[in-house]
């Protein structure tokens, strides 16, 4: 935890030392997850169905790591579902 602690203080200052309490969390012994950093569907399903997902209904435009159509699952998913999201919007004011 130590060097976890020494890139916060490299990244926000001093300050990020003087913390009142921290929390690890051991994903490979959560029931639900499976350990996995993303969830998992069945050889196929995201193929045939993700783009179903991305979907907009009417005016609500869906942005998440769910709806990447890159990098599902992670943060760098998550931006480019922002990205996309915000595209299709800015299209459909136009």
């Amino acid at each position: 935890m130590k060097e976890c602690i020494g890139n916060f203080v490299d990244l926000f200052g001093p300050e990020a030392d003087d913390h009142l309490d921290h929390g690890v969390f051991k994903w490979d012994l959560e029931p639900w997850s499976r350990g996995g950093p993303t969830g998992v569907a069945a050889p196929g399903v995201l193929t045939k169905y993700g783009p179903a997902l991305r979907e907009p209904v009417g005016p609500i435009h869906w942005a998440g790591t769910e709806t990447a159509d890159h990098w599902t699952g992670y943060m760098d998913g998550a931006v480019r579902a922002g990205k996309r999201a915000a595209r299709e919007i800015l299209s459909d004011l136009r």
